[in-house]
């Protein structure tokens, strides 16, 4: 008798789980029902997302296959860390690591207080008419046209 009873008592409280779950959806989807403008801003972003964030992570898998063109990334036989394994354990790890090192720290070097000494070179120009220009946005625009085209970061 007892079991009956707790088996009605079970059923009854997914029975409540279950509508408390559909009035939720039911609200959420009123509510995004009636800011579906809203809704459609966020779209470009997450497609964004989607495409350039996400899809690339697929080409990842690459580093644990023994990667066959003719058989593509899925169908390639699984291999594990052996990659790494290879890499690690080959004549040019080093070599490799100390030039990825000293090539970020030049890029930290350049990239970090050149355009601050440039913008403060600008700014003390004698020549009003590079002032100027500059103010207007003419010469920083052609300055980090550049950087804003090309960012790699």
């Amino acid at each position: 008798m007892e079991n009956s009873q707790s088996a009605i008592q079970k059923l009854n409280r997914n029975t409540q789980n279950e509508k408390a779950k559909n009035s939720y959806r039911r609200i959420i989807l009123k509510k995004v029902r009636k800011n579906y403008q809203l809704y459609l801003f966020l779209l470009p972003a997450i497609i964004y997302i989607a495409v350039f964030l996400y899809a690339p992570m697929y080409g990842i898998l690459i580093a644990f296959k023994d990667y066959k063109v003719k058989l593509g990334i899925l169908h390639s036989p699984w291999v594990g860390l052996r990659n790494f394994m290879v890499f690690f354990n080959s004549y040019s790890f080093g070599l490799t690591i100390k030039n990825t090192l000293i090539l970020s720290f030049y890029k930290l070097l350049a990239g970090f207080p050149l355009p601050i000494i440039l913008a403060i070179l600008l700014h003390h120009l004698p020549s009003k008419r590079y002032k100027k220009n500059c103010s207007d946005g003419e010469l920083c625009t052609l300055l980090y046209f550049n950087g804003c085209i090309s960012r790699h970061d």
